[in-house]
């Protein structure tokens, strides 16, 4: 029996500090150390930064002795091995890699090792070619030193295989980190990171939607570690990945190849939850409530999505899968009619378990519990979690027209920089500047160091954005529709 025992998933980027006593009071073990102790667990839920969190708190001696998961979980999994964690997945037995047969396929020995001890953990030894790359930990705040010297080293002697990688969100804008009021130590190391990126062969994309500039090929296998990215491109284009950690797109990069196991097979792809939508959706903002409530039913399980009105939006979906991420491990979801593989009947219905209805109360209680501040104290307005397309900033700019932001408030409209120019170009981002917010890109407000700017309370649309920011970025919360934040904010 474990020192340490929960049924509840644990978030390394913000159920642990950095002592390793959690710190989430809604987690059944809240105030308890897991330093140095046997934790039994299911997996772990939101980042996919996770993964060097756990690495960090190792490196610190902060990190539990033995961790023993549930269910296969790669960013727990790649935390304990690059931390030299001990490791046990439940029911799975370890079954031995041929490690010159990664060697054959080019793949340095050193990494090949690394691979296969993944394989191992996983049950897997089919490796596939690992065309199309998305990595996160790509922001000094959410990697901290110990990401940094990680990535120099693998810099150093490595450079990326695969041929199409992407990277995520940076601590700042990468031009105006200046106006955002970036400390120069951080600005400096957050520089770095990108740089080593480039050095091994990444595309400077640095967005967590890839998939709103063309990156994405539907229906064909890919390794990505943005969690909310995962989510949209399993569900909405029927891409085959796994939520893979940050540090193991990082290691499939450079190797060229990573594993086929769970959502690369079909049969795995299966729905075993059925969430009844008894209310409708009018904003977007309801979706992210949705998506929050998912993420806390699912526990592991593939979502089902019935009931739901008319067709969703890009935008909608977005924000559904990436607070379904967040607030529990959704890497995948079908919704009945919409999306690919419900509506070419490509998935077995037989396998679900449970049956829930999900109704306005159900949404109301979620928007409650993410609410923790008071509307006269927010003093940031963040959208574009995940980043804003060109659509979101458009609505924005259409409620900004012709008023002001209140002294003392700043708004950030946070996206890529292929989006964010073309708002330049059709004129949104001048009539967000004349209000006094910023378009801001290759960040956003989750991974920039916004406690130490000097921000205290931030109102956002995005469920995922409330869920991080009370215990990563130490804020209290404001969580509304797009309108009505902005009346709060405007004269």
């Amino acid at each position: 029996m474990a020192e340490l025992s929960t049924k509840q998933e644990i978030s390394w980027l913000d159920d642990v500090d950095s002592n390793g006593v959690i710190i989430n009071p809604n987690h059944e073990l809240y105030g308890k150390s897991i330093a140095g102790k046997e934790l039994e667990m299911p997996a772990a839920a939101g980042s996919t930064v996770g993964a060097d969190r756990l690495v960090n708190l190792a490196v610190h001696g902060k990190a539990p002795k033995k961790i023993i998961l549930e269910r296969s979980d790669p960013i727990t999994m790649w935390g304990a091995i690059l931390g030299r964690i001990d490791l046990e997945i439940k029911g799975k037995s370890k079954k031995p890699v041929d490690i010159s047969m990664l060697e054959k396929l080019g793949i340095d020995s050193e990494i090949a090792d690394l691979l296969a001890r993944a394989g191992e953990l996983l049950g897997a030894n089919e490796f596939i070619p690992a065309d199309y790359v998305q990595i996160s930990g790509v922001s000094y705040k959410t990697i901290m030193e110990t990401g940094l010297e990680l990535r120099r080293y693998f810099a150093s002697k490595y450079r990326f295989r695969a041929k199409n990688v992407t990277i995520n969100p940076a601590g700042m804008d990468m031009e105006e980190w200046q106006m955002q009021h970036i400390p120069e130590e951080f600005a400096k190391k957050q520089k770095e990171i990108i740089e080593l990126y480039i050095k091994m062969g990444a595309q400077p994309t640095i967005t967590c939607t890839p998939y709103l500039i063309s990156y994405s090929q539907p229906f064909t296998d890919a390794f990505l570690s943005e969690s909310s990215a995962v989510a949209f491109e399993n569900s909405m284009l029927a891409v085959r990945t796994n939520r893979e950690a940050g540090l193991s797109t990082l290691l499939y990069a450079i190797a060229g190849y990573g594993p086929r196991y769970g959502l690369h097979l079909q049969e795995n792809r299966n729905p075993r939850i059925e969430i009844k939508l008894d209310t409708e959706l009018k904003t977007l903002s309801d979706y992210g409530l949705l998506g929050y409530k998912m993420g806390e039913l699912s526990q592991g399980k593939i979502p089902y999505i019935t009931g739901m009105h008319g067709m969703p939006s890009v935008e909608d979906v977005k924000q559904l899968g990436a607070a379904g991420a967040a607030s529990g491990s959704v890497d995948l979801f079908h919704i009945e009619g919409v999306t690919p593989e419900a509506r070419y009947k490509m998935i077995d219905l037989g396998n679900i378990e449970e049956r829930i209805e999900v109704g306005r109360k159900d949404l109301d209680e979620i928007k409650e519990k993410l609410n923790t501040g008071n509307d006269n104290e927010i003093d940031l307005v963040a959208f574009g979690c995940p980043h804003a397309s060109i659509n979101e900033i458009k609505e924005i700019a259409g409620l900004l027209k012709g008023k002001r932001i209140k002294n003392g408030k700043e708004l950030w409209i946070s996206t890529s920089r292929a989006v964010k120019e073309i708002a330049e170009k059709v004129g949104l981002a001048s009539i967000i500047e004349e209000a006094g917010g910023h378009i801001v890109a290759d960040t956003c407000m989750v991974v920039s160091p916004i406690e130490e700017i000097g921000f205290k309370t931030t109102a956002t649309n995005s469920g995922k954005a409330a869920k991080y920011l009370p215990r990563f970025s130490k804020q209290k919360v404001i969580f509304d529709t797009t309108e009505e934040i902005i009346k709060k904010i405007t004269e």
